[in-house]
């Protein structure tokens, strides 16, 4: 079975695997048209979309939080600590990325997360040592 979106009112609707033709919404009673070709080629164009999703969700996390530090801080000494933390945002929420993207078989979303860890911890790593 497969869930698919209905285009007229975006409600799940569970088709069989192989089901192509037309088919009525449970939801709506609108007919719409459904065969595999289409359901790849969404997939194809959804795919590279995750890769970047993967890479920049955890640099910009990361921004934001040493933005918002500083905004809401001001120049008191917490702001070095908001700031730490908002850094080492950037590998965690890399890690959970890459964790769901594997778990749900979303290679291109795992892969650019992967790369964002891959920047983001030595560099994290490089900001500890400095710090120590």
């Amino acid at each position: 079975m497969v869930v698919v979106a209905c285009p007229h009112c975006d409600e799940g609707i569970e088709l069989p695997d192989a089901a192509e033709g037309l088919f009525e919404c449970p939801h709506c009673d609108e007919e719409f048209e459904w065969d595999n070709q289409t359901s790849q080629a969404q997939d194809a164009m959804v795919q590279p979309r995750d890769f970047w999703i993967g890479l920049l969700v955890p640099f910009l996390a990361t921004c934001c939080g040493l933005v918002l530090s500083v905004i809401l801080v001001g120049d008191t000494w917490d702001v070095l600590l908001w700031g730490f933390l908002s850094i080492l945002l950037c590998p965690i929420l890399a890690l959970g990325i890459v964790i769901y993207g594997y778990i749900n078989r979303r290679n291109l979303l795992w892969i650019g997360a992967s790369v964002a860890l891959a920047i983001s911890a030595p560099l994290c790593l490089l900001l500890i040592l400095a710090g120590l």
